[in-house]
């Protein structure tokens, strides 16, 4: 082969790996601008994903928060029928088999509003809630009807209580109690009540009972 020919070769191959690296070349950049369109229509995607989602999750809170509404509702009315359970006449009867207590008159949901004194010194109001009194000249019974007792609630009824004659300084004279009111309790809460001298009033509209142990004596909280 001549030495023009060979040359002749060389260029034509030269050629050909000028040709294939420009192709390359359009090619990666063809695949660079595909793969950026590729993840543009993801993050658009995403985006409307992200929408999507954004919105069902509102509509959840919607509905939620709408159930939440309801529940409470229904929570209170089962509440209002256990504390109205409380207004009877059998409760004052089986109060007053216990030595010490002699209460006549029934009271149902009183609030009442009192001053107190703050650290610094200065005077604020609060507000006591009973669910029901149960009133005598030398006694007071007070009473908190739930539908469920638990320990926790036993412990915040005696917390009110504590604050009870500073609510009511009219009655602070009197013997003070504290009965309990329910449809089911716990047993945590039971024991803890017993071991506050609380009654114990077991509600199956329409009947109420005393369900504390038989040797059970209630004890004065003043």
């Amino acid at each position: 082969m001549s030495e023009d020919n060979k040359l002749a070769e060389v260029n034509a191959t030269l050629d050909r790996f000028a040709k294939l690296i420009e192709e390359n070349a359009r090619q990666l950049a063809e695949d660079r601008e595909e793969a950026k369109r590729l993840r543009a229509e993801d993050l658009a995607n995403d985006a409307k994903r992200q929408a999507e989602w954004d919105k069902r999750q509102a509509e959840w809170d919607r509905r939620f928060a709408n159930m939440c509404d309801q529940v409470g509702g229904h929570g209170n009315s089962i509440g209002e029928i256990t504390e109205a359970m409380t207004v009877s006449d059998n409760i004052l009867d089986l109060l007053n088999k216990f030595d010490g207590i002699d209460v006549e008159d029934f009271y149902f949901n009183v609030r009442k509003k009192y001053s107190v004194k703050t650290v610094e010194g200065r005077t604020t109001r609060k507000q006591h809630e009973v669910d029901g009194l149960a009133d005598g000249k030398e006694v007071v019974v007070v009473i908190e009807a739930k539908t469920t007792l638990t320990e926790e609630r036993v412990k915040r009824f005696l917390d009110r209580l504590a604050r009870f004659k500073v609510a009511y300084p009219d009655r602070a004279a009197r013997d003070l109690y504290g009965a309990m009111a329910f449809i089911r309790i716990d047993d945590d809460a039971s024991q803890l009540a017993e071991r506050h001298g609380l009654f114990l009033i077991k509600t199956s509209p329409p009947d109420v009972e005393l369900v504390n142990n038989k040797n059970f004596k209630p004890t004065k909280l003043n």
